[in-house]
């Protein structure tokens, strides 16, 4: 009667009630699907009888009856979530996941317990079969393995019992019977921590306790969420915002971490690894609302215009109805316009006009992206529509002007073809130099504004059409574009020799000097004819502007300044004489 009642009470005491469940590993190759199932149903087999007393190992027909249930083969291999459900549907208290990898001889297990329901059984860690290397080998070091993890969690479980008790050198001297089995016992680093909290003890126990538990296992989201937190309490809110890093790490699929994480560093303007962080979210689970309007708000405000451009086209894509918004054209124009992309710069322009027709910014962003796109007439009918709505808009009428001057292109191989024909090729200069013409009505309008900076985008334009009017030798129609520019930046003072001014100055000075002295002749020898003073001094000044032109612009090329310094000295030298000659008193 006695032995009896002894031997219920040993069954009593040594009856284990944790659950724990073990999955084939992840493979590399398909051909290890085999030796991943029979190395863990090895390990099964073992642990059932070493830990016999310490834990319920949930046999494999159960395993198959489950999965079978399913739909899955028996021999399945899971990936996390499916292994995490299976787990709650048996009722296990821990699971186990990981990978099985061979080189040469050598099989090597990369595994993890994964604790669900406090069984103190977390940790990672990795094994090999050693020699002579074989599945056997390892099935038997996997097995010694957790079983040394189901020891140590029975003293963190033991841990946890005297801390809530309140008896705290109890629960110390237990986590110390787990370390002493396993000193990354994860579990009772945790208890330790709590231990810590609950005697009020500064942050850095904590945080200290929450490392070692960190060590045992990098993907447990517990100790990464208690670290940040400690972190929090020790006011380290870099050495926090890291913790939750390593929180997210362990799992990347949660949305709600992902995005308290990205609002943290949105808020701390840490835009870019937001920005980041919510992309690598949006991998995973795109078309997500909640990340993709975090997304847009980091990428505007921190100015990262390419990721802003891209969240905005995916918003365009979900709600076609933000093309009737003009705020939201005018961020996704903006953000278009700063990386320059040519093709959404079109794309979003015409659906601004086309929404908002008397929208004037709105056609002058499509004249932009028609520039940026090699489209130099449509451009012009762009920002002209612009004017017409806002006659007003100086600076449109000065894109009108920019894009009638650059668009003007001329044709380098019809020229050549037409290289004998002087009749062609002076037609030809001729039509070039009208087309130009047209845009002097925009830049007049420029010219005349109390705004030196529109004064000076005007100057800068007129220099380009004299200089491409030049550089075709179309002089006399270049030499009043050219001396126009010059008189918009002549020298205010002695000092004026820096700056915008001054560098027009130069490439003027060197286009009109070249432009002056190939059509002086006619104009000289008209004046000849003419025998009149007037003429004869406004040759005089013309031949003195001319040389003081060429010498400002000199630098821009040397040698044909020098030359064309050389031909306007003879005529410089005639002057004295035409002057004595005709009698005149007025130069």
């Amino acid at each position: 009667m006695l032995v009896a009642t002894a031997a219920r009470a040993q069954l009593a005491v040594t009856q284990p009630t944790e659950r724990l469940l073990l999955l084939p590993l992840g493979v590399t190759t398909p051909a290890d699907s085999a030796a991943s199932v029979q190395v863990m149903d090895a390990v099964r087999e073992r642990l059932a009888t070493l830990a016999r007393y310490k834990a319920l190992i949930i046999s494999k027909a159960k395993l198959c009856e489950a999965l079978q249930a399913s739909g899955f083969p028996c021999d399945g291999l899971l990936d996390e979530q499916q292994a995490q459900q299976l787990a709650r549907f048996l009722t296990a208290h821990a699971y186990t996941t990981g990978a099985l990898a061979k080189s040469g001889t050598t099989w090597t297990a990369r595994m993890r317990v994964v604790d669900i329901s406090s069984s103190g059984f977390a940790s990672s860690f990795t094994v090999s079969n050693g020699n002579p290397g074989s599945t056997a080998s390892l099935s038997e070091a996997i097995a010694q393995r957790i079983f040394t993890v189901i020891k140590a969690g029975e003293h963190a479980r033991q841990c946890n019992t005297e801390r809530q008790r309140g008896g705290f050198v109890r629960a110390a001297q237990a986590a110390q019977k787990a370390f002493a089995l396993d000193s990354n016992a994860i579990a009772a680093h945790l208890c330790m921590l709590n231990t810590y909290e609950a005697q009020r003890m500064p942050p850095d126990s904590l945080i200290a306790a929450a490392s070692r538990a960190i060590k045992g296992d990098s993907l447990y989201a517990t100790a990464w969420e208690r670290l940040a937190s400690a972190y929090q309490q020790k006011g380290d809110t870099a050495r926090s915002v890291e913790a939750f890093m390593g929180l997210l790490r362990a799992n990347p699929r949660h949305i709600g971490r992902r995005l308290g994480l990205a609002q943290l560093l949105f808020q701390q303007k840490h835009y870019r690894e937001a920005a980041d962080l919510l992309t690598e979210g949006l991998v995973t689970s795109p078309g997500d609302q909640a990340m993709l309007e975090l997304q847009r708000r980091v990428c505007i405000e921190g100015s990262l215009w390419r990721c802003a451009l891209e969240s905005l086209k995916q918003q365009r894509e979900q709600d076609t109805t933000v093309l009737g918004d003009s705020t939201w054209l005018k961020t996704v124009l903006g953000a278009a316009q700063q990386v320059s992309d040519t093709a959404a710069l079109l794309d979003f322009s015409t659906a601004a006009t086309n929404h908002f027709p008397s929208s004037a910014s709105f056609w002058k962003a499509r004249g932009s992206a028609y520039e940026l796109a090699g489209k130099p007439d449509s451009a012009i009918w762009a920002y002209r529509k612009s004017l017409d709505i806002d006659p007003s808009d100086l600076p449109s009428a000065l894109l009108v002007a920019k894009a009638m001057v650059e668009g003007a292109v001329w044709d380098t191989a019809g020229a050549r073809r037409a290289a004998a024909d002087s009749v062609r090729i002076n037609a030809m200069r001729a039509a070039f130099a009208d087309r130009l013409d047209t845009a002097k009505v925009y830049l007049n309008r420029g010219l005349a504004s109390p705004d030196s900076g529109l004064r000076l985008s005007a100057t800068v334009i007129m220099l380009t059409a004299g200089s491409k009017l030049a550089q075709i030798q179309t002089y006399a129609r270049a030499y009043p574009w050219l001396e126009q520019t010059l008189q918009q930046v002549a020298p205010r003072s002695p000092g004026d020799t820096l700056g915008p001014r001054k560098q027009i100055r130069v490439n003027a000075g060197f286009w009109f000097g070249l432009s002056s002295v190939q059509t002086l002749v006619p104009a000289y020898q008209a004046m000849i004819t003419s025998k009149d003073c007037s003429e004869a001094r406004a040759i005089n000044d013309r031949i003195a502007q001319t040389k003081e032109a060429l010498i400002t612009g000199a630098r821009v090329h040397p040698p044909t300044a020098n030359s064309l310094l050389q031909n306007l000295s003879r005529f410089e030298d005639l002057m004295p004489r035409v002057k004595q000659q005709f009698k005149c008193t007025n130069f």
